[in-house]
């Protein structure tokens, strides 16, 4: 498939009196906007850090309980597997009480949640995710079969390989001394690491454009950043021959991209269709609903602005970032193959996500039930203060 020439706008952005980074993706083509994501400016992400930490206790079945300078970590018991022990309290027991091992964050903390963790040291970029401890080298199922066949002999040595689309761009050398370079940088931390006598951060994940690049499902989505626009000099020159100053004073960055008139539509619960419809977005703590109605569009079928609906409801789905139980009241249809193509239309729509997306059925009461995976905190959440504020995270759906 061919790849969509996109470039990303990465710029200070002021809200009810709190300053954020906005991180915005748009279209080459029409500029027309693909993703968007708030960040707290004044939040520091702890994300991809990598720290010894304590053992302060185990649960069974449940995880392990870290403590680490900055505070607490938890491990969910599924990720406690092959942990590096720099200091052990019992040979014969593992997770003892004051054990020192190696971690690495997972999430931030979210609201009255401690940050989590694996114990699997990774680095991970747009190419490949390489991981230790581990061995087999896998493949992205959206990598072309050709190139699983020209990446076959790509060697890891005692780390797991998982390479990843974007990697279709290089070839069999390049990749391989990407994965050597960053083979020798995970060496590194754990050499690091086991010098040391008590919690400590042993690697610090401050590769920006790393971290923008993997922001969004660029690989997934068949995307090919060009630039990373900003207003901002330090940040810029952080960002290498990505990186494309924008230094007009007379019109902001976000004003110049209408990224103050997104964000106040993306805020708003009513969505106006061009037929005259619109749809109403209710976004609660335990699920969304989203109302189908006609609104001005007296002339149209109800399953004409039904169509129109699936196809705006994705788009609003992905960019404010729903997630979790969705239920959509579309307007009352003639039959029962009426309700199957919206069906099948949005499970269409729903296959260009990129996050994980399930499309079920009509309920009894003509209630279309579907979920969204949840991967980072909403725009409502992220703007209103209803949730902790989001930090930057990659998005690993590549």
């Amino acid at each position: 498939m061919k790849e969509t020439e996109c470039f990303l706008v990465y710029d200070h952005y002021e809200l009810n009196g709190r300053d954020y980074m906005v991180l915005a993706c748009f279209r080459e083509s029409d500029r027309k906007l693909l993703y968007i994501r708030y960040y707290d400016a004044s939040a520091e992400t702890i994300a991809g850090n990598v720290y010894v930490a304590r053992i302060e206790k185990r649960i069974q079945n449940v995880g392990v309980f870290l403590t680490i300078p900055d505070g607490h970590v938890f491990v969910r018991d599924k990720d406690c597997r092959n942990p590096f022990y720099v200091k052990k309290q019992s040979f014969k027991k593992n997770f003892s009480v004051g054990d020192l091992i190696l971690v690495q964050i997972e999430k931030d903390a979210i609201k009255s949640k401690e940050p989590e963790g694996k114990l699997s040291i990774q680095i991970r970029n747009p190419y490949f995710v390489l991981v230790k401890p581990g061995r087999d080298v896998s493949f992205s199922k959206k990598l072309p079969a050709d190139k699983k066949q020209e990446f076959s002999e790509i060697q890891s040595g005692d780390k797991s390989l998982l390479i990843r689309t974007a990697s279709a761009e290089l070839g069999a050398h390049d990749l391989q001394k990407k994965v050597e370079e960053a083979a020798l940088e995970l060496d590194g931390i754990f050499k690091d690491g086991a010098n040391h006598t008590g919690p400590a951060i042993v690697w610090k994940d401050d590769d920006l454009l790393n971290r923008l690049l993997l922001a969004f499902p660029i690989a997934r989505n068949h995307l090919r950043i060009t630039k990373i626009m900003t207003s901002d000099e330090a940040v810029c020159d952080r960002l290498g021959e990505y990186g494309e100053l924008y230094t007009d004073d007379a019109l902001s960055l976000p004003d110049l991209y209408r990224i103050r008139t997104v964000t106040d539509n993306l805020l708003k619960k009513t969505v106006w269709l061009k037929s005259g419809g619109n749809i109403v977005i209710e976004q609660t703590e335990a699920l969304t609903v989203i109302d189908v109605n006609s609104a001005k569009a007296r002339k149209s079928q109800p399953f004409t602005v039904n169509k129109e609906a699936a196809a705006a409801i994705m788009e609003e789905i992905s960019l404010r970032n729903l997630s979790g139980i969705i239920v959509i009241d579309f307007m009352k249809m003639h039959n029962s193959d009426e309700q199957t193509a919206i069906c099948s239309l949005m499970r269409t729509y729903a296959e260009k996500d990129y996050a994980r997306v399930s499309v079920e059925d009509f309920t009894k009461l003509g209630l279309l039930e579907m979920t969204r995976e949840k991967l980072y905190p909403s725009v409502n959440q992220t703007l209103t203060g209803h949730l902790n504020y989001d930090s930057i995270s990659s998005v690993d759906a590549q």
